[in-house]
């Protein structure tokens, strides 16, 4: 029923202690696929050594996580695939629990679980869908829920192979937030399936992890993550002025306004670290004049294009940063 797909890229001092998580499952997968995407530190041995017969290596230059989880579910035999990164771990339910959520909830493109923050292994926080534990699996509107949790990682992700290959996989040149297009595309694609148990641990531990990425680049870059929420904004005839109405099926109410809410956050965020030239570049490179962004994001994005009023403007938020960070810590 499952194929497991592992991607690997220098995580030999992981990798044991995620394969070990696949071994311990109450139900245990058809095959194993490990992506050696180009890793340099000996992780590929560590993966041609397993005695398991399950276990298959497949080896590709470094091109990066997405065509690695794409390699792998081109490969995949089984009609669903479960992604666990080389650095994380599963509960030894987590297939099992799958397989009750399949059955209970068919046809669905992507099934999910909870998951908790680690870090050398210490637990840090949890994160899931809202709900008691036993309250078991339940379609949800993806953008609706993810606009205010944050449910699921791609180490608790299971997708139906043949959903996930007409969805388009994982954008191949998107370094950050690929998980996040991945599941709107998913999200896109067909029915979502959630449920509140925790069932993974995710090492927030481990150097180079995306989560550190997360609260420097997020806030200061324009990501290709943001130019696809532009774009599906566009699917709902919301485009600049001059811009072409896109003949793709229109988005879901909900869908319009999770992108909103990530585009106004981003430029929120660019503004409150005073970086105006990046909400300059976010609004320029995005065309978000016409998005429907409100009030607050467009008066960011004036003040981003009239240097005469930022110095007063950055004054402002030093101080509102200062008062924040007192009052955290008394």
């Amino acid at each position: 029923m499952f194929t497991v797909v592992i991607p690997l890229f220098d995580k030999a001092a992981y990798l044991q202690r995620a394969l070990d998580s696949v071994y311990a499952q109450t139900l245990a997968p058809a095959e194993i696929l490990i992506v050696n995407d180009g890793s340099t530190d000996g992780g590929d041995a560590i993966a041609r050594r397993q005695p398991d017969p399950r276990v298959r290596v497949i080896d590709q230059p470094n091109r990066g996580v997405s065509v690695a989880r794409n390699v792998g579910l081109e490969a995949a035999r089984e009609p669903f695939v479960a992604f666990l990164d080389a650095d994380d771990c599963w509960r030894p339910g987590f297939l099992a629990a799958m397989r009750e959520a399949i059955e209970a909830v068919p046809g669905a493109v992507l099934y999910a679980a909870g998951f908790e923050l680690v870090a050398g292994g210490v637990p840090q926080r949890r994160y899931a869908v809202a709900g008691p534990p036993a309250a078991g699996p339940r379609e949800v509107d993806f953008f609706a829920v993810c606009r205010r949790e944050h449910p699921l990682h791609m180490s608790t992700t299971v997708v139906s192979r043949a959903a996930a290959l007409a969805a388009g996989g994982f954008p191949a040149r998107v370094a950050f937030c690929e998980d996040w297009i991945f599941w709107c595309r998913m999200a896109l694609e067909g029915h979502v399936v959630l449920m509140p148990e925790i069932l993974a641990e995710y090492d927030v531990g481990v150097p180079g992890q995306a989560v550190a990425a997360w609260a420097e680049r997020y806030k200061r870059e324009v990501l290709e993550y943001h130019r696809f929420l532009a774009e599906l904004l566009r699917t709902r005839g919301i485009a600049a002025p001059g811009e072409p109405e896109s003949e793709a099926p229109p988005a879901s109410d909900s869908c319009i306004e999770y992108c909103r809410h990530y585009l106004r956050l981003a430029v929120l965020q660019r503004t409150y670290h005073g970086n105006f030239a990046a909400v300059r570049k976010l609004y320029d490179a995005l065309n978000l004049q016409a998005a429907g962004l409100g009030t607050v994001a467009d008066a960011c994005a004036w003040i981003a294009r009239h240097p005469g009023v930022q110095p007063a403007a950055r004054g402002a938020l030093s101080a509102v940063r200062t008062l924040r960070s007192l009052a955290t810590r008394s």
